[in-house]
């Protein structure tokens, strides 16, 4: 291990991989060497986009933070979480706007309802998100989402609200292109 990371933690590979399943890892290796080495890359064979660490409400690490160590400070400093230890995998094949809305959807439908911040952020977060497939003014609505996920991470009672801003901010930080308006098809004349 590492830092105050020490030892080894079970961890899930799933998703578009190779070799899925569970595994001990020792804190430290690198997420590179979790999901190159440990789960063989994809099962596609094509390159990964993405790497969701955490679960459903982890964040998103793109192939240029795979030199990130597997412990819990290194995580945080990238904003990111090791949660559970669940690592989904996605080739470049992935729609990383539509994973964001996934996120919100699913931090919608498994709301309590108790508090604001993500009873009505995640119904007005996927919202937004679909504004910004159909390029309605993008940028503006990005600006909207981080403001509301800013909300929910430090307004909600609990992880479920808190958390859901992780897969979304880093899916627009890192995956950027991906949410720009599909260019429109002209028509033949």
């Amino acid at each position: 291990g590492m830092g105050r990371s020490r030892g080894t933690i079970p961890i899930q590979i799933a998703g578009n991989v190779r070799y899925g399943g569970l595994f001990e890892a020792a804190f430290g290796m690198t997420l590179g060497e979790i999901v190159d080495d440990i789960g063989g890359g994809t099962a596609t064979g094509r390159p990964v986009k993405a790497v969701q660490v955490g679960g459903p409400l982890g964040a998103y690490f793109p192939r240029s933070l795979f030199d990130t160590p597997f412990d819990y400070e290194a995580f945080a400093a990238k904003d990111g979480l090791i949660g559970h230890a669940g690592i989904t995998v996605f080739d470049d094949t992935a729609d990383m706007l539509k994973q964001a809305r996934f996120a919100m959807e699913f931090c919608a439908i498994e709301s309590c309802g108790k508090c604001t911040p993500c009873r009505i952020g995640s119904t007005r977060g996927v919202e937004t998100i679909d504004k910004i497939a159909r390029g309605i003014e993008p940028e503006k609505q990005i600006e909207l989402v981080t403001d509301l996920c800013n909300t929910m991470k430090f307004g909600s009672l609990c992880a479920l609200g808190g958390f859901t801003p992780y897969p979304v901010m880093s899916a627009i930080n890192h995956f950027r292109d991906d949410f720009k308006p599909a260019p429109v098809a002209e028509a033949a004349e």
